[in-house]
């Protein structure tokens, strides 16, 4: 009897334990729709939205979401001006790949300080660069986001002054970035990683309810083109 009270109560310690590191969390089904479409991986100890993130950290899941996850992996001579980025840290592809495409800037001009939490305003200006919006930074990174469509005003606001930046949080960016459109574009991030990188599989893409397949009634596409053009 007593090794079942026992049970039940360690149960119940756990089960609160849980809930307690899960306050707060709002984005689980945003990240089971971005792991799906293989744009966001979780730990060993699943996805940890309660989890804050570093510098580097930030700048391998940016290219991860851009598609470009490969391509800074199998890159050869990357290299980057930061000190503390040694070609042997983790993330040193990473951050250099990110670098040679102007989307990661240091702290300095040789320190990326790559271990420090990465705050909602820096993310915030890295996915709007790689969105095409080279010139964002973080001190006016929320309302860029806003009038590009990235996010709301109000969630962009929230975001870039948040005192914690969280998986969560990152995640929610994440998601909204796949359905922005390209500077420049008539397309959204996620029809450029189906139609022209082939990252995302026409079929999950599809799946998500976030993408269309395009018709092949030429009818169709004059139509689609007309209705870009009046936006």
């Amino acid at each position: 009897m007593k090794a079942a009270v026992s049970t039940a109560l360690l149960a119940t310690l756990l089960a609160a334990g849980a809930s307690a590191a899960d306050a707060g969390v709002q984005h689980k089904a945003e990240a089971d729709s971005l792991n799906k479409l293989q744009l966001f991986q979780g730990t060993d100890r699943g996805y940890e939205l309660d989890q804050t993130l570093t510098r580097a950290q930030g700048a391998t899941m940016l290219l991860r979401l851009f598609g470009w996850e490969t391509a800074a992996a199998n890159a050869q001579g990357l290299s980057s001006p930061f000190t503390d980025v040694p070609a042997t840290h983790w993330a040193a592809k990473s951050i250099g790949f990110a670098y040679s495409k102007s989307l990661v800037h240091g702290v300095t001009n040789d320190l990326y300080a790559p271990d420090a939490n990465i705050t909602g305003a820096q993310f915030l200006a890295l996915t709007l660069r790689a969105l095409g919006y080279a010139e964002a930074e973080p001190q006016q990174a929320s309302d860029l986001a806003a009038t590009s469509g990235l996010l709301s005003a109000s969630d962009a606001q929230g975001i870039a002054q948040g005192a914690v930046f969280r998986r969560d949080e990152m995640v929610a960016v994440a998601y909204r970035a796949i359905q922005t459109k390209l500077k420049g574009s008539t397309r959204t991030l996620l029809q450029k990683l189906v139609e022209d990188d082939k990252a995302v599989s026409v079929e999950s893409a599809v799946a998500s309810g976030l993408y269309k397949k395009p018709s092949s009634d030429p009818m169709d596409q004059i139509e689609a083109a007309i209705r870009d053009a009046l936006k």
